[in-house]
């Protein structure tokens, strides 16, 4: 099991933060961590600062973890706006230009990576499974015609989203409110003009699969279902509410 990485947290709390934020130590550094560079904003903005609400190198994933370090790049600026826990082996950049907006009750799985040029938002209550590629930037230009378009466009992953394992978030991204993305699907372009909120969406690229979906953000209830539907596996194929 990962231990704390008492000095990484307590030289992050004390160099980057406020004073009277850095003495609750709200941001915790666990395993293996490369703060390659620092000279952006990092800031909490939200009325109750805890200890430990943001957490790196988490020990909460037990479906796939890994020792590769967690590393922060972040010239530009990263806003907190809540409860955050990101997994082992992160990759986490924020370029000059670049806005990362994460909200409350965020949580991002191992391996995962968020590219950011431009600005890119979670809304609260966003779910990120596993080897998740976001981006807001093609990161290199590409002439056609003679003209050359720009390379960048915000991301907007609103409230109550999952992202299935594997899947890429690509610049120009708008994931609607209660929606899911399947594993392995790349997503680019606007679903919440396209389909609406509450989606299912699927594929290379991600298209509509179905609607008046969400997923349960209650883990009190999910241990309940995942007891109901092993003791009652040969009897019950739904639960109803």
């Amino acid at each position: 099991m990962l231990k704390l990485n008492l000095f990484k947290t307590i030289y992050f709390n004390f160099t980057i933060l406020p004073i009277q934020q850095a003495i609750r130590l709200p941001m915790h550094f666990y395993g293996k961590v490369e703060f390659t560079d620092l000279s952006g904003l990092f800031i909490i903005q939200c009325e109750n600062i805890k200890f430990g609400m943001i957490v790196f190198g988490g020990k909460h994933e037990v479906v796939i973890s890994s020792n590769v370090s967690t590393r922060i790049y972040n010239s530009g600026k990263i806003v907190f706006n809540g409860t955050a826990v990101f997994a082992r082996g992160i990759n986490v950049v924020v370029w000059k230009y670049g806005e990362l907006h994460i909200g409350s009750n965020f949580s991002i799985g191992s391996l995962s990576k968020i590219i950011c040029f431009r600005k890119i938002i979670f809304e609260n209550n966003v779910l990120v499974s596993w080897e998740v590629q976001i981006f807001d930037t093609d990161f290199h230009f590409i002439i056609a015609d003679q003209i050359i378009s720009d390379n960048c466009g915000g991301v907007l992953i609103s409230e109550n989203v999952w992202l299935g394992s594997r899947c890429t978030i690509l610049k120009n991204s708008v994931i609607p409110k209660n929606s899911i993305v399947g594993s392995d699907s790349l997503c680019t372009g606007n679903y919440l003009k396209k389909y609406g909120e509450s989606i299912l969406l699927v594929g290379v690229p991600a298209k509509l699969l179905k609607n008046n979906i969400s997923y349960l953000n209650d883990k009190t209830k999910e241990m309940e279902l995942f007891k109901y539907f092993n003791s009652n596996r040969n009897q019950h194929q739904v639960w109803k509410n």
